[in-house]
């Protein structure tokens, strides 16, 4: 089997090595990762400049690439240097990505994008401490959640997903055990509400921080309500495929009555 690894956190984090690791146990993997740190980085691709590799050494790796770019260019390079795989795994990331905004996570992207190539995909995080999010991840103990990548991935690889479904988004609870309990989930509609904030430099010139204050409330039966209620790994299984399931009949009713208006 041969398995292409990603992440957003960077080649060097200490979640793509664990990753690694767990993977390696069942077949060849091969690392393409963003040589710096690239969350919330969505499915941006490096357009108007040439991008960069370099190979790294990370231990049980078939081969790995360093890229300056997003996780979406990674999984792009992989494929245009190495063809096709069996299996495309994005993570562990350092931090949870829940709810509706997984679009703008450069974890859950990357395997959104090696999903629409074809390839099973799976987006797996770790919820850790806001802090221990910026940096590489020293002290974070991935080996929980390692286990939970071990055997979704095996399962996966040996049956395939679902009809219907391209991808699994996987949250891991940080004080998650091997026994702890699995729960298939869908996305919650929001985890943060964005705002800015204004602050004032040393010339006096204003500049801005785009932050977000955390939603707490959240309904039965979402990853959101799954991981932090309920302190399940929740696994949500992902369409790329985001048209509506409507009428198709009442929407062209509507667009026809607003033309005519």
């Amino acid at each position: 089997m041969r398995i292409l690894l990603t992440n957003d956190d960077g080649i060097y984090s200490n979640g793509l090595r664990a990753a690694v690791k767990a993977l390696s146990e069942l077949g060849e993997v091969y690392v393409v990762a963003p040589l710096f740190q690239r969350s919330a980085s969505g499915r941006a691709m490096t357009l108007h400049r040439p991008i960069r590799a370099k190979r790294v050494d990370v231990p049980g790796a078939r081969i790995a690439y360093g890229i300056d770019g997003t996780p979406t260019d990674c999984v792009i390079f992989a494929l245009a240097r190495f063809g096709g795989f069996d299996l495309a795994v994005s993570g562990i990331n350092l931090g949870e990505n829940l709810s509706t905004e997984i679009t703008v996570s450069g974890t859950a992207s990357a395997a959104i994008e090696a999903s629409t190539h074809g390839i099973p995909s799976i987006a797996i995080s770790l919820e850790v401490e806001w802090k221990k999010t910026l940096g590489e991840g020293e002290g974070v103990d991935f080996s929980v959640s390692a286990h939970f990548l071990r055997r979704i991935a095996g399962a996966v690889l040996e049956r395939g997903l679902p009809e219907g479904v391209d991808m699994l988004n996987v949250n891991v609870p940080s004080n998650a055990t091997e026994k702890t309990e699995i729960a298939i989930t869908r996305l919650a509609r929001k985890r943060y509400c964005p705002t800015v904030e204004e602050r004032i430099d040393p010339k006096g010139n204003p500049y801005y921080w785009i932050v977000g204050r955390l939603v707490q409330d959240f309904e039965p039966g979402t990853d959101a309500y799954a991981l932090k209620v309920e302190r399940k790994v929740s696994v949500t299984p992902i369409n790329i495929d985001m048209t509506a399931r409507v009428d198709f009949g009442e929407l062209e009713m509507l667009l026809e009555s607003t033309l005519k208006g």
